[in-house]
């Protein structure tokens, strides 16, 4: 099994909306939107800017061969005193996948396109903190949490915990 990581391009769009749909599927209680929500939108706010080349917001794929099986974006905050942070979002692997150390190496090459703008300092994110993979990969590259709201997200009478995470760029002294 050979995979290929690569930022998504226009020609991505469907593939994208797929696995986008089958993450919210899969696991409704991880994310903060819901399948049917999204299942609505004409065009998902990643689709958007997938038809822009900039590096502002963008989202990463990882593919075995033809098939898309993971997804991580990033989205940059654009208010002049927040520009300097940007935010992961989106982070997925199709359960066939797992164990096979794909996240990290889809995390890892999303942090560093991000890094590469030298005006992105701090990169944040927010997990449910019940997610015990997902925190641990976050933790393994470097995340460390800086809050933890309880009653974040909340379904009928089911409440989850979500968890608020920075990783700093490390400057060379």
């Amino acid at each position: 099994m050979s995979i290929i990581f690569r930022k998504l391009e226009v020609a991505d769009s469907i593939l994208y909306r797929n696995i986008r749909l089958k993450c919210l599927q899969t696991f409704p209680d991880n994310f903060g939107s819901t399948f049917e929500e999204e299942s609505k939108i004409e065009k998902l706010k990643f689709e958007v800017f997938l038809k822009e080349e900039n590096t502002d917001n963008f989202m990463f794929g990882a593919f075995d061969g033809e098939k898309l099986i993971g997804i991580c974006g990033f989205s940059r905050e654009l208010r002049a005193k927040t520009e300097h942070r940007g935010e992961i979002v989106q982070m997925f692997v199709d359960p066939q996948y797992t164990s096979k150390n794909i996240g990290f190496e889809l995390l890892q090459k999303t942090i560093e396109k991000a890094f590469k703008n030298a005006a992105i300092e701090q990169i944040v994110l927010s997990v449910v903190a019940e997610n015990k993979a997902a925190n641990r990969l976050y933790e393994k590259l470097g995340f460390i949490e800086y809050g933890l709201l309880k009653n974040y997200f909340k379904k009928d009478e089911i409440y989850w915990r979500q968890r608020f995470m920075v990783l700093n760029r490390k400057y060379e002294i």
